[in-house]
């Protein structure tokens, strides 16, 4: 499997605080059956981390990880926090996009903003795909899914929690869940991961709850397909991006 957000650089934000953690989540993920992760530290344009911190950090675990042969490739990427000074970046191409393909990860506010709807086709007019990070526990979508169908009418894709799916994160947050998997709103089940311990980087148990949900050809997609599709930085199927 392939984990496109999980928070596993060591001493970069509030993942693990050294790199004995880094390497702890690494073997967990590899035990799961994830061989591919991308490390996605949280960021706001103009602070840091910046992508260069992100590089090198990448670089480090990634040699301590094959020093411990754990069969885990890491590959760069961020969780981007939508502030007013992103659009600079997203004008200057200075973002760290998944693997350097047109895919970021995009986190919302807790209260969306009501211009997002311009956000958003702003990056599309620069070739960019913005991937919202853990909808299902946005404070304001889960208040008002209505607006689930306009962030997909500007283009965005979704990226669910696995604990969401699989009810960690309670029951009101399992249920929208469950309701954009059903919707077909869901491209992605990503683990999210701040840990070895609570929030780990785990992504099987989702996999099988959405199997129950989707049957496996749409958790396959989900869970490899979109997920290939993004790093190789190729269109995703029946999306024209």
């Amino acid at each position: 499997m392939i984990d496109i957000h999980c928070h596993i650089l060591p001493a970069i934000d509030d993942g693990p605080g050294d790199i004995e953690g880094s390497i702890s989540m690494a073997r967990i993920a590899a035990d799961d059956g994830i061989s591919r992760i991308v490390a996605s530290p949280h960021f706001k344009y103009d602070e840091r981390p910046t992508i260069g911190d992100i590089r090198r950090s990448i670089a480090m675990l990634q040699e301590k990880v094959k020093e411990q042969n754990i069969p885990v490739q890491l590959l760069c990427g961020a969780d981007i926090r939508l502030t007013y000074e992103l659009i600079n970046g997203i004008e200057k191409g200075d973002i760290p996009t998944v693997n350097e393909s047109r895919y970021f990860l995009l986190e919302l506010p807790d209260l969306v903003p009501p211009n997002l709807d311009n956000f958003l086709f702003s990056a599309e007019l620069r070739g960019l795909v913005p991937v919202i990070t853990h909808p299902e526990r946005n404070y304001s979508l889960l208040l008002s899914p209505e607006k689930i169908v306009a962030l997909r009418g500007s283009g965005a894709l979704f990226q669910l929690t696995a604990m969401s799916v699989t009810g960690e994160f309670g029951s009101q947050v399992k249920s929208f869940s469950h309701m954009l998997l059903k919707k077909g709103y869901a491209d992605f089940v990503a683990s999210d991961a701040h840990g070895s311990r609570r929030r780990r980087p785990v992504l099987s148990k989702a996999y099988r709850e959405v199997s129950g949900i989707l049957g496996k050809k749409n958790t396959e997609r989900i869970f490899f397909e979109n997920p290939s599709a993004v790093i190789e930085d190729r269109p995703l199927k029946g999306h024209d991006l």
